[in-house]
C-alpha cells in the first residue's frame, strides 16, 4: 500500500473520529461540570507522565527497524507488558501525594482507577507498531473509531447521564484502551513466548528509549499548562481550559496521527536515500498544514459559536481559550511532523536538546505568571513556545537535508494565507448572519470554510498541494475524464 494511498484512509479515520469526538465532547459538556472535565485532565496528565516510559517507544521501534523477527516481537511485548505493570503500581501508590501536590483531594481515586491504564497501554504497544509498520492503515482507523464510539459515545454518555460523574470520563478511557488492544492483536495474533535473551532487546530499547525521552519532552511542553494551571488555579479553570483546547485539538491531533503514524515506517524506508527522504518529507508538511493551519483559521473566526454549540451557554469564558488554541495547535502539530523524520533518521538527540532548551526558558516564564494568576499570559507564552519550536525545527532539519529557507517559507506562508483567507470568509458571514442563531449559523460557517478553502487550493498560492493532488491521481490511474479535470482545475498557479 502506498503512502499516499495510507494518509487517505487515515484522513478518513481521523475525520470521523474528529466528528465523533466533538458529538461527544458536545453531549459531556452538558452532562458534566468544568470540574469533573479538570479532575480527569489532571489524572490524564499524571497518566501520560508515565506512559512516555512505560512503552518506552517500542511501538516506534518496531515500525523503525529494517527487519525484525519473532524474538524481537517477543522482547517488545514483555517488556512493554512488565513496564506497564511497574508504572501501574507505582502510579497507584502516588496517587494520594499527587493529590495532595494538586490540592484537590478528588483526585486519588480517579488516578486510581486510570492507572490500570500503564497495562494497556503496554499491551498495545507491539500489536498497533506491528499494524502501523505493515501500513494497515485502514483496519486501525476503523477500530479506533469504532472503539471511541463505543467507549466514549455510549459507556462515558451513559454513565454521565446516570450520574457517575468523573468517573464516566474514567471508564470511557479505559474501554477504549482495551477494545483497541483486544481488536489489534487478534489482528496480528503476534507471538507472545516468553523471552529471556537480554541481547533481543538491545535494538528496540535503544531506539525506544531514545524516542521515549523525545516524546517526554514533547509531552512537556504540550502539558505544562495543565499542570501550572492544576496546581494553581481551581479545577474549573482547568476544565475550562483543557475542554476549549481539546475543541481546537482533536481534529487537530486526529490529522496529525493520521499522517504521522504512516509517516514513520515510510520514512524509515527512505531514511538512506536523502532525495526522497527530503521528498516526503515536503509532502508530509504540505498535506498536513493544508488541513491544520486554515481549518484553525476558521475555528478562530468561528469561535463564539463553536463554545455556544460545542460546550453550551455556561461556557462563554471558553470563547477566548478557543482564539488562544487556534494560534498555537496546528503549529504544535506541524513541528510533530519535523519531530517524526528527525526520529526517523536518528537526530533524536537534537531533537531533545532543542526541546530542553526552550522548556528551560519557557517554564519559569510561566510559573512567574502562574503565581500572578495570570492565566491568560501563561498561554500566550505557550503560545510563543510552539512558534520558535516549529521555526528551530525548520530551520535545523532543513539544513540537515540541504533544504532551501525558502522552501520552508513558501510552504509556511501558503498555509498561512490560506488560514487567513478562510477566518476572513467565516468571520464576514458571521458578521452578515447575525441574526441567527449558533446552531444555525455554525453549518453555514463550515460549508462556507469549506468552500473558501476548496477556491485556495484551486486558485491560490497552493501551487505544491495542487501538484500532489495530480500526482496521486495519476499514480492512483483514475479515469481519463477524471485526469483531464484534475490537469484543467488544479493548473501549476502560484
Amino acid at each position: 500500500m502506498s503512502v499516499l494511498h495510507s494518509i487517505k484512509w487515515n484522513y478518513l479515520g481521523a475525520l470521523f473520529k474528529g466528528v465523533s469526538q466533538l458529538v461527544v465532547l458536545a453531549v459531556m459538556a452538558r452532562l458534566l461540570k468544568p470540574e469533573e472535565f479538570g479532575l480527569m485532565a489532571l489524572a490524564l496528565v499524571t497518566i501520560k507522565f508515565g506512559s512516555y516510559f512505560s512503552d518506552f517507544g517500542l511501538s516506534a521501534a518496531i515500525q523503525q527497524k529494517k527487519e525484525i523477527n519473532d524474538t524481537d516481537i517477543q522482547a517488545s511485548f514483555w517488556f512493554s507488558l512488565i513496564a506497564g505493570l511497574l508504572f501501574c503500581l507505582i502510579i497507584y501508590f502516588l496517587a494520594e501525594p499527587l493529590s495532595l501536590f494538586f490540592d484537590t483531594p478528588e483526585l486519588a481515586p480517579v488516578i486510581n482507577i486510570v492507572a490500570i491504564s500503564f497495562i494497556l497501554i503496554g499491551v498495545s504497544a507491539t500489536p498497533i507498531g506491528l499494524l502501523k509498520r505493515n501500513m494497515q492503515f485502514k483496519f486501525l482507523s476503523i477500530v479506533e473509531s469504532i472503539s471511541y464510539l463505543i467507549s466514549n459515545g455510549v459507556i462515558g454518555v451513559l454513565m454521565a447521564y446516570y450520574g457517575y460523574g468523573v468517573y464516566s470520563l474514567a471508564l470511557a478511557y479505559l474501554s477504549q484502551l482495551l477494545f483497541v488492544f483486544v481488536a489489534s492483536y487478534f489482528k496480528t495474533r503476534h507471538s507472545i513466548r516468553i523471552n529471556l535473551k537480554i541481547s533481543d532487546y538491545k535494538h528496540i530499547l535503544t531506539f525506544g528509549g531514545g524516542y521515549s525521552v523525545a516524546s517526554f519532552m514533547s509531552f512537556i511542553g504540550s502539558n505544562i499548562d495543565h499542570l501550572l494551571i492544576g496546581k494553581y488555579f481551581p479545577a474549573a479553570e482547568l476544565g475550562i481550559w483543557n475542554r476549549s483546547r481539546n475543541i481546537i485539538s482533536m481534529p487537530s491531533y486526529n490529522l496529525l496521527v493520521s499522517i504521522t503514524g504512516v509517516l514513520l515506517p515510510a520514512y524509515s524506508k527512505h531514511q538512506h536515500d536523502k532525495q526522497q527522504f527530503s521528498e516526503l518529507y515536503i509532502k508530509s508538511l504540505v498535506i498536513t498544514g493544508l488541513f491544520l493551519v486554515p481549518v484553525a483559521g476558521g475555528m478562530f473566526a468561528a469561535a463564539p459559536q463553536l463554545v455556544d454549540v460545542l460546550l453550551g451557554k455556561n461556557w462563554q469564558n471558553a470563547v477566548m481559550f478557543v482564539q488562544i488554541s487556534a494560534l498555537f495547535v496546528p503549529i504544535e502539530m506541524l513541528a510533530s511532523v519535523a519531530a517524526t523524520a528527525c526520529s526517523a533518521i536518528g537526530a533524536l538527540s537534537t531533537q531533545i536538546r532543542i526541546q530542553t532548551l526552550l522548556l528551560s526558558i519557557s517554564t519559569p516564564i510561566m510559573l512567574y505568571f502562574a503565581l500572578q494568576q495570570k492565566l491568560e499570559l501563561i498561554l500566550i507564552t505557550l503560545a510563543v513556545y510552539y512558534w520558535l519550536r516549529f521555526f528551530i525545527y525548520l530551520f535545523v532539519f532543513g539544513k540537515r537535508l540541504e533544504i532551501r529557507p525558502m522552501v520552508h517559507f513558501e510552504i509556511v506562508f501558503s498555509q498561512l494565507m490560506g488560514a487567513a483567507w478562510v477566518g476572513a470568509l467565516i468571520y464576514l458571514t458571521a458578521h452578515y448572519c447575525w441574526r441567527l442563531n449558533a446552531f444555525q449559523l455554525l453549518p453555514i460557517e463550515i460549508a462556507v470554510g469549506g468552500v473558501g478553502l476548496l477556491t485556495f487550493v484551486i486558485f491560490g498560492p497552493a501551487k505544491r498541494v495542487r501538484e500532489i493532488i495530480r500526482s496521486f491521481l495519476i499514480a492512483r490511474k483514475t479515469s481519463n475524464e477524471l485526469n483531464t479535470i484534475a490537469r484543467t482545475v488544479l493548473k501549476k498557479g502560484y
